[in-house]
């Protein structure tokens, strides 16, 4: 197997283990997404500082331990405003194809989706779906470039 047939096939099964690991741990997964950018940023923030950039290292320390500290809360506020952008999105969009001229069953609907999915996301559980449908989506890609990987042999 020559050096990208073996860069495919290790990407390939880590996709399919973070998905696993995304659809069987949704709960704590986003939790651990953050405690790891957390700590990337403080690394990359140490690095910086030993290569003297002190600017950097020190707003990239501060970014780490502010994921870190603060993390939850601010996920929460973010999903929050999200909720309602893409609710009032779907709102505009809905007010948008009832005033057109030729109306559209299919721009009705799907601006009544886009509501309803912001109000979800935002005031619902929509993320614990949304992480569960990342990860089979993951374990999805990851199955196609295995197979993949292993039919160019």
């Amino acid at each position: 197997m020559n050096k990208k047939s073996n860069s495919e096939l290790i990407s390939s099964l880590l996709y399919i283990l973070i998905g696993a690991l995304l659809v069987i741990f949704r709960d704590r997964a986003l939790g651990w997404a953050m405690t790891v950018a957390g700590v990337l940023f403080l690394v990359f923030g140490v690095l910086e500082l030993l290569r003297n950039h002190w600017s950097g290292g020190a707003v990239n320390l501060i970014i780490g331990i502010a994921i870190i500290v603060f993390g939850w809360a601010l996920t929460g506020i973010v999903i929050l405003v999200l909720g309602i952008l893409i609710a009032l999105k779907g709102v505009v969009a809905l007010i948008d194809s009832l005033r057109a001229y030729r109306k559209s069953a299919v721009d009705i609907v799907f601006s009544i989706l886009t509501v309803v999915i912001g109000l979800l996301l935002a005031f619902g559980n929509l993320l614990g779906t949304m992480i569960i449908v990342a990860g089979v989506m993951l374990m999805i890609d990851g199955l196609f470039g295995l197979v993949g990987s292993l039919v160019k042999k």
